[in-house]
C-alpha cells in the first residue's frame, strides 16, 4: 500500500541511547490497550529516575483518539488519492468525506460518558468526530484508564507517564485507538548551533546594529573554505617539544591567517545555491499560499525578530496580513518559558527561513503552551480543522526507541487525516544521526518523521570547494579532534569523535509504504529529501535582537516547506504529501547527494621525546563507521585559542550513497526544475 499500516513492533534489548540510558524491551498488547511508553520503563541511570507516583491532584489534558469505521476502506481511498491514474488522484477528502468514517453520535457519547464518570471534563470533540479532548486530575485519569502514572526525570526534564498498560473502563474502551497525554514527555527541537568542541560553547552572535544589510558581509561569508594551509604548533611556554606539523584545508574564521569572518549564508545565497531565482522571476514566490509552522513554547517577541530579519536581508516587510501568531491551547506561562523550555530560537529559525525562501507566502506560527508531544500533536490537528494552510512545517521529534507502537497511533491518525485532506506535513529527521544506537535500524529514527503520512527532511552541508561557484553539497555529519589549545600542541590530540549530523534510519513500527518499494527492508525509512542543515555552513538568523548562525534539520525543514509551497503555487492546487511525489520525480528535479572528499584532508605529525607520530585524517576523526570519503579542515577558535580538525560528510552509522540514502534521502531540490516537475503532477 502507498501508506503502510503500523506493524508489530520488533523486540530489541540493550540498545544504548545517546544520553546513555539503557532501554527496556517493549511489550506488544491489544490494539485497544495503550502500553506504557518505553521512556517510563527504562532502567534507572544517572540521567533517568522514577520519582514515584505523580501528584493525584495534578491536572493534565489528554486527547482520546477514536477508531475509524471501516478504516480499511479509508486506507484504500487514501491510497487512491496518491496513485497517478486513479480517478480520485489528488481529489482531496472534504469534511463530509471524513465524516463517513467517523464514530456514531452514540459511540462518541459513550466515550464521553465513561470519561466524565471518572471526573474528567470534556474540553472538545474534534470537528471530524475522531477525537475527544478531556481534562482532569492524574487521579481521574488513573481511575478512567485503569493504570498507574508516575513522574520521571530524564536528562533534566520532569514528565509523567503511565507505568502500566492503560485501557478505558467499560465497553467504551473498545472504541479507542490510542490516547495522547497519559505521558507528557517532551519532544526535542532540531535547531543546532555550531559548537566549539573544546568548550561546548556556540559561536558568539553579534549585535543587530552591527549587521545591517550593507554590513553583513563584514561579519559573515559563504566562502567558508579559503584553501589549504600548513601549521607549526609549538608549546607556548617555550619548550622545544612536543611540536606539531599539520597541513590541510582550512575552515572559516582564522585570525592567524588574517580572515575574520564567520561562516553563515544569507537568504540570497541559499536561494541562489538551490537555483530558485527562476521561480521568483516567474512570479512564484509563495503569493496566495500559507505556511503553517508548529513550535513549542515561545515568546511573542519572535515576531520582532522576524521584522528585523526581513529588514536586514531585504525581504518583504512583516505585517498583520502576512504573519500571525496563534495559540491553539493557550499562551505559555512566563514561568514555563523561564524554568522549563523556551523555543524562541527554534521559532526564529523556522519563521525567518520560511519567509526567506517563500517571501510572498503568509506565515501562521502556532505556539503550544508546553513542549509535550500531545500539545504539538493537537496543534497540527488544530491547523487541519481550521484550514490554516496546505503546508505544515515541524522541526521537532523524538527517537522511536522511546515510545511504543500503540502510543504513537493517535499522533499517526492525525497525520493520516492531514494526508487525506491534501495537507503536506513535513518533519525534521533529527540532528544526531542514528542517535547513538550504532545502527540505522536501532530505533534512533525520529517520530513523527518516520510516519508514512509525512515527508522527512534530512540535512546537508553546503559550499565545500569543488571549483564551482556554489561549491559541493554533502550529507551533514561532523566529527572533530582538538590538536592545540592555549598551552600549545596537544600530544596526543583529543579525539572528540562524532558531533552531529542528519537524522535517518529505519522505523521500528511503520511498514514501508509503496513509494519506498525499491528500498531494502520492510519498514519505513527516512529521510525523504534534504536541504542545508549543518550549523558550520548554516543560515544567518536574528535571535532576540542579536545576529547569529543556526543549522540543524530545523533549518532544512522550513526551507523545504517553503519550496513545496512554491510548488503548490505553481500547480495552482495543493499537491498534498511530498514524499510519494519526490520518489517519482526525474533526476533533473532532485540533485542526488553523493560522497565528496579532498586530497587536502588534514594530516600531521607530532614530535616529542619518544619520536614522531603521524596522524592521518581517518585517525584524527575516528570513529568513521562506514564512511570512507569525506572532507576535513583546520578550524581556529579564539576562546582558548586553539585548532580543531572538523569533518564534513561523516554521519554516525548512516551513510551517503548514490541514489536514496539514510542521510539525505533522494537528495536536494533542484530549484525551479523541482518546482515545475512537482507541479506538473497535480
Amino acid at each position: 500500500m502507498l501508506f503502510g499500516k503500523c506493524s508489530q513492533g520488533q523486540l530489541f534489548l540493550g540498545l544504548t541511547f545517546i544520553v546513555g540510558t539503557l532501554l527496556a524491551v517493549p511489550t506488544l498488547r491489544a490494539q485497544t490497550e495503550i502500553e506504557s511508553p518505553k521512556v517510563a520503563g527504562a532502567k534507572i541511570t544517572e540521567s533517568s529516575s522514577d520519582l514515584g507516583p505523580a501528584r493525584p491532584s495534578e491536572v493534565s489534558t489528554i486527547t482520546v483518539h477514536l477508531k475509524m469505521h471501516n478504516e480499511e476502506a479509508f486506507d484504500k481511498a487514501l491510497e487512491a488519492l496518491y496513485a497517478p491514474g486513479s480517478s480520485s488522484y489528488h481529489q482531496w477528502m472534504t469534511p463530509d468525506d471524513l465524516a463517513k468514517y467517523a464514530p456514531t453520535a452514540d459511540e462518541i457519547e459513550a466515550v464521553k460518558a465513561e470519561l466524565t464518570a471518572h471526573g474528567l471534563s470534556i474540553v472538545s470533540v474534534g470537528s471530524d468526530k475522531l477525537s475527544i479532548r478531556a481534562r482532569g486530575s492524574i487521579a481521574s485519569m488513573e481511575s478512567a484508564f485503569q493504570t498507574q502514572i508516575h513522574e520521571f526525570k530524564r536528562d533534566g526534564a520532569i514528565f509523567h507517564a503511565n507505568i502500566t498498560p492503560a485501557k478505558l473502563t467499560g465497553s467504551a474502551g473498545n472504541l479507542i485507538k490510542s490516547v495522547s497525554g497519559l505521558s507528557n514527555f517532551p519532544l526535542k527541537s532540531m535547531a543546532k548551533h555550531a559548537i566549539n568542541p573544546a568548550t561546548g560553547k556556540s559561536i558568539p552572535t553579534i549585535p543587530l546594529a552591527d549587521a545591517t544589510a550593507g554590513a553583513l558581509s563584514n561579519h559573515y561569508t559563504d566562502k567558508c573554505f579559503p584553501g589549504p594551509e600548513s601549521l607549526t604548533l609549538p608549546m607556548l611556554n617555550g619548550a622545544p617539544l612536543p611540536v606539531g606539523q599539520f597541513n590541510g584545508n582550512v575552515y572559516q574564521s582564522d585570525p592567524a591567517f588574517g580572515r575574520g569572518h564567520v561562516c553563515g549564508w544569507t537568504p540570497a545565497q541559499v536561494r541562489a545555491h538551490y537555483s530558485l531565482t527562476a521561480a521568483y522571476k516567474n512570479g512564484i514566490d509563495g503569493s496566495g499560499q500559507t505556511i503553517v509552522i508548529v513550535d513549542g513554547p515561545s515568546d511573542p517577541t519572535v515576531q520582532e525578530d522576524l521584522v528585523q530579519f526581513s529588514r536586514m536581508v531585504g525581504l518583504p516587510a512583516i505585517t498583520p496580513s502576512n504573519f500571525q501568531i496563534v495559540y491553539p491551547d493557550g499562551v505559555p506561562s512566563q514561568w514555563y518559558l523561564q524554568n522549563v523550555a523556551d523555543w524562541d530560537e527554534e521559532a526564529d529559525l523556522d519563521i525567518e527561513w520560511a519567509h526567506a525562501i517563500a517571501p510572498g507566502a503568509n506565515i501562521v506560527l502556532l505556539i503550544t503552551p508546553t513542549q509535550d508531544w500531545s500539545e504539538l500533536e493537537y496543534a497540527i490537528q488544530y491547523a487541519q480543522e481550521n484550514k490554516l494552510g496546505n503546508v505544515i512545517s515541524n522541526s521537532y521529534g523524538y527517537p522511536e526507541v522511546g515510545w511504543g507502537e500503540v502510543t504513537l497511533k493517535g499522533f499517526n491518525q492525525v497525520l493520516k487525516k492531514a494526508a487525506a485532506q491534501g495537507i503536506a506535513v513535513n518533519f525534521s529527521s533529527g540532528d544526531y544521526g542514528d542517535e547513538g544506537t550504532g545502527s540505522p535500524d536501532g530505533g534512533g529514527a525520529m517520530f513523527p518523521s518516520t510516519s508514512q503520512y509525512v515527508t522527512a527532511i534530512g540535512g546537508t552541508s553546503i559550499g565545500l570547494p569543488n571549483g564551482t561557484s556554489h561549491g559541493a553539497e554533502v550529507g551533514w555529519g561532523n566529527n572533530a579532534a582538538e590538536i592545540s589549545n592555549g598551552y600549545g600542541v596537544l600530544d596526543p590530540p583529543f579525539f572528540d569523535g562524532y558531533q552531529s549530523g542528519s537524522g535517518g534510519g529505519v522505523s521500528e513500527y511503520i511498514s514501508k509504504p509503496s513509494w519506498q518499494k525499491f528500498l531494502p527492508g520492510k519498514y519505513r525509512q527516512v529521510p525523504d529529501i534534504s536541504a542545508v542543515a549543518d550549523p558550520y555552513t548554516g543560515g544567518i538568523v536574528v535571535l532576540s535582537g542579536q545576529v547569529g548562525v543556526i543549522g540543524g534539520t530545523s533549518l532544512a525543514c522550513p526551507i523545504f516547506s517553503a519550496i513545496w509551497t512554491l510548488a503548490d503555487q505553481e500547480a495552482g492546487a495543493p499537491l498534498g504529501q511530498a514524499a510519494p511525489l519526490i520518489a517519482t520525480l526525474p533526476s533533473t528535479a532532485v540533485t542526488d547527494i553523493v560522497p565528496f572528499g579532498s586530497s587536502n584532508n588534514v594530516i600531521g605529525d607530532i614530535e616529542d621525546s619518544n619520536g614522531t607520530t603521524f596522524y592521518t585524517s581517518d585517525t584524527l576523526l575516528a570513529p568513521l563507521d562506514t564512511t570512507t570519503t569525506y572532507f576535513s579542515a583546520l578550524w581556529f577558535y579564539e576562546e582558548i585559542p586553539g585548532y580543531v580538525v572538523l569533518s564534513f560528510g561523516t554521519d554516525s552509522s548512516l551513510t551517503v550513497t548514490q541514489g536514496w540514502d539514510n542521510v539525505t534521502g533522494w537528495g536536494v531540490p533542484n530549484g525551479w526544475a523541482f518546482i515545475t516537475a512537482a507541479a506538473a503532477e497535480k
